[in-house]
């Protein structure tokens, strides 16, 4: 069964380029995940206080690799965010749409016809629900930190619990993010369960792929080496190419969660056509029918 759905998987892809898709989606994401990180860590900063979310990712921050400034970088990104004004969170929203831009035009390459008009004010509507859950995402990975970040940094077996944890808890939030945007931003829509099914088949790979990300950041390489030492285009390079592969993962998600509603409306239009072949089918008896009430009755009248 599993051979056959991957091959169907596999020819169920247009005949074009997913590359140039997954390019396509990572240049909105570019300008698009940094502004929305923002609007969350604001918005999740307005429902515990500024110190609540600052000390949980300085917590955070504790057990990843301190390579290539990450430590730093997190620490500025979410002093900026916590300060930001109201109007300025309305300012940010803007640019953190263009994502869901970006994700509704990758996906409708996916998805059978044309999409319809307004593609992108589509795909920026879409993406507003999972902006606003986006707060209580972080709070949960801001609430596994001070468990995580210790098992981190203890190295050896703990190490190893850290990883299956923090994997556990990454797997839920993307895959609750996967779920709205596969389900509000994407064409096509599935029904439920081949949505949760998808989504959540795609989180699992994607919350590997991020512990992989861990594992690059760990790697004591200049990532400026190939830009003559310039540090800003190797963070730039190094990071736009995760993002890429990143995306090219969430656009084979997003056609596995097409197909599998594919299969599931099948099955229940072919489940739904033999109950209706198999049901009985009664008509009233008629005059015709020996036996019958109205027959008996004409026969007793019929008699002298």
């Amino acid at each position: 069964m599993r051979v056959p759905f991957l091959r169907r998987l596999g020819r169920s892809f247009p005949g074009s380029d997913l590359a140039l898709w997954a390019a396509g989606v990572t240049f909105f994401g570019i300008l698009g995940i940094v502004p929305a990180v923002l609007v969350a860590l604001r918005l999740a900063a307005a429902l515990v206080g500024a110190d609540a979310v600052t000390v949980g990712v300085a917590t955070a921050v504790t057990g990843l690799p301190g390579g290539h400034g990450t430590p730093q970088a997190l620490a500025t990104l979410t002093a900026t965010a916590v300060g930001l004004s109201w109007l300025e969170v309305l300012v940010a929203l803007f640019p953190a749409s263009l994502y869901g831009e970006g994700l509704r035009r990758g996906f409708g390459q996916l998805a059978p016809g044309d999409g319809g008009r307004f593609t992108g004010w589509r795909g920026r509507l879409g993406l507003l629900p999972a902006l606003a859950v986006g707060p209580l995402l972080v709070l949960l990975l801001l609430a596994a930190a001070p468990v995580v970040a210790p098992l981190y940094a203890a190295g050896g077996e703990r190490l190893a619990l850290g990883v299956v944890v923090a994997f556990h808890v990454v797997w839920i939030v993307v895959s609750v993010g996967l779920t709205l945007v596969y389900g509000l931003v994407g064409e096509g829509r599935p029904a439920a369960l081949p949505l949760l099914v998808g989504a959540f088949s795609t989180g699992a790979v994607l919350a590997g792929f991020l512990q992989g990300f861990l594992l690059f950041l760990a790697i004591p390489v200049e990532w400026s080496a190939p830009f003559g030492g310039l540090p800003v285009f190797g963070a730039v390079a190094a990071l736009a190419l995760w993002l890429y592969l990143l995306h090219l993962l969430v656009l084979v998600g997003f056609r596995l969660t097409l197909v599998l509603g594919e299969v599931h409306a099948a099955r229940r239009a072919s489940a739904t056509a033999k109950g209706t072949a198999t049901s009985p089918i009664t008509t009233p008896p008629t005059s015709a029918e020996p036996g019958s009430p109205k027959k008996a009755a004409c026969a007793s009248t019929d008699e002298p």
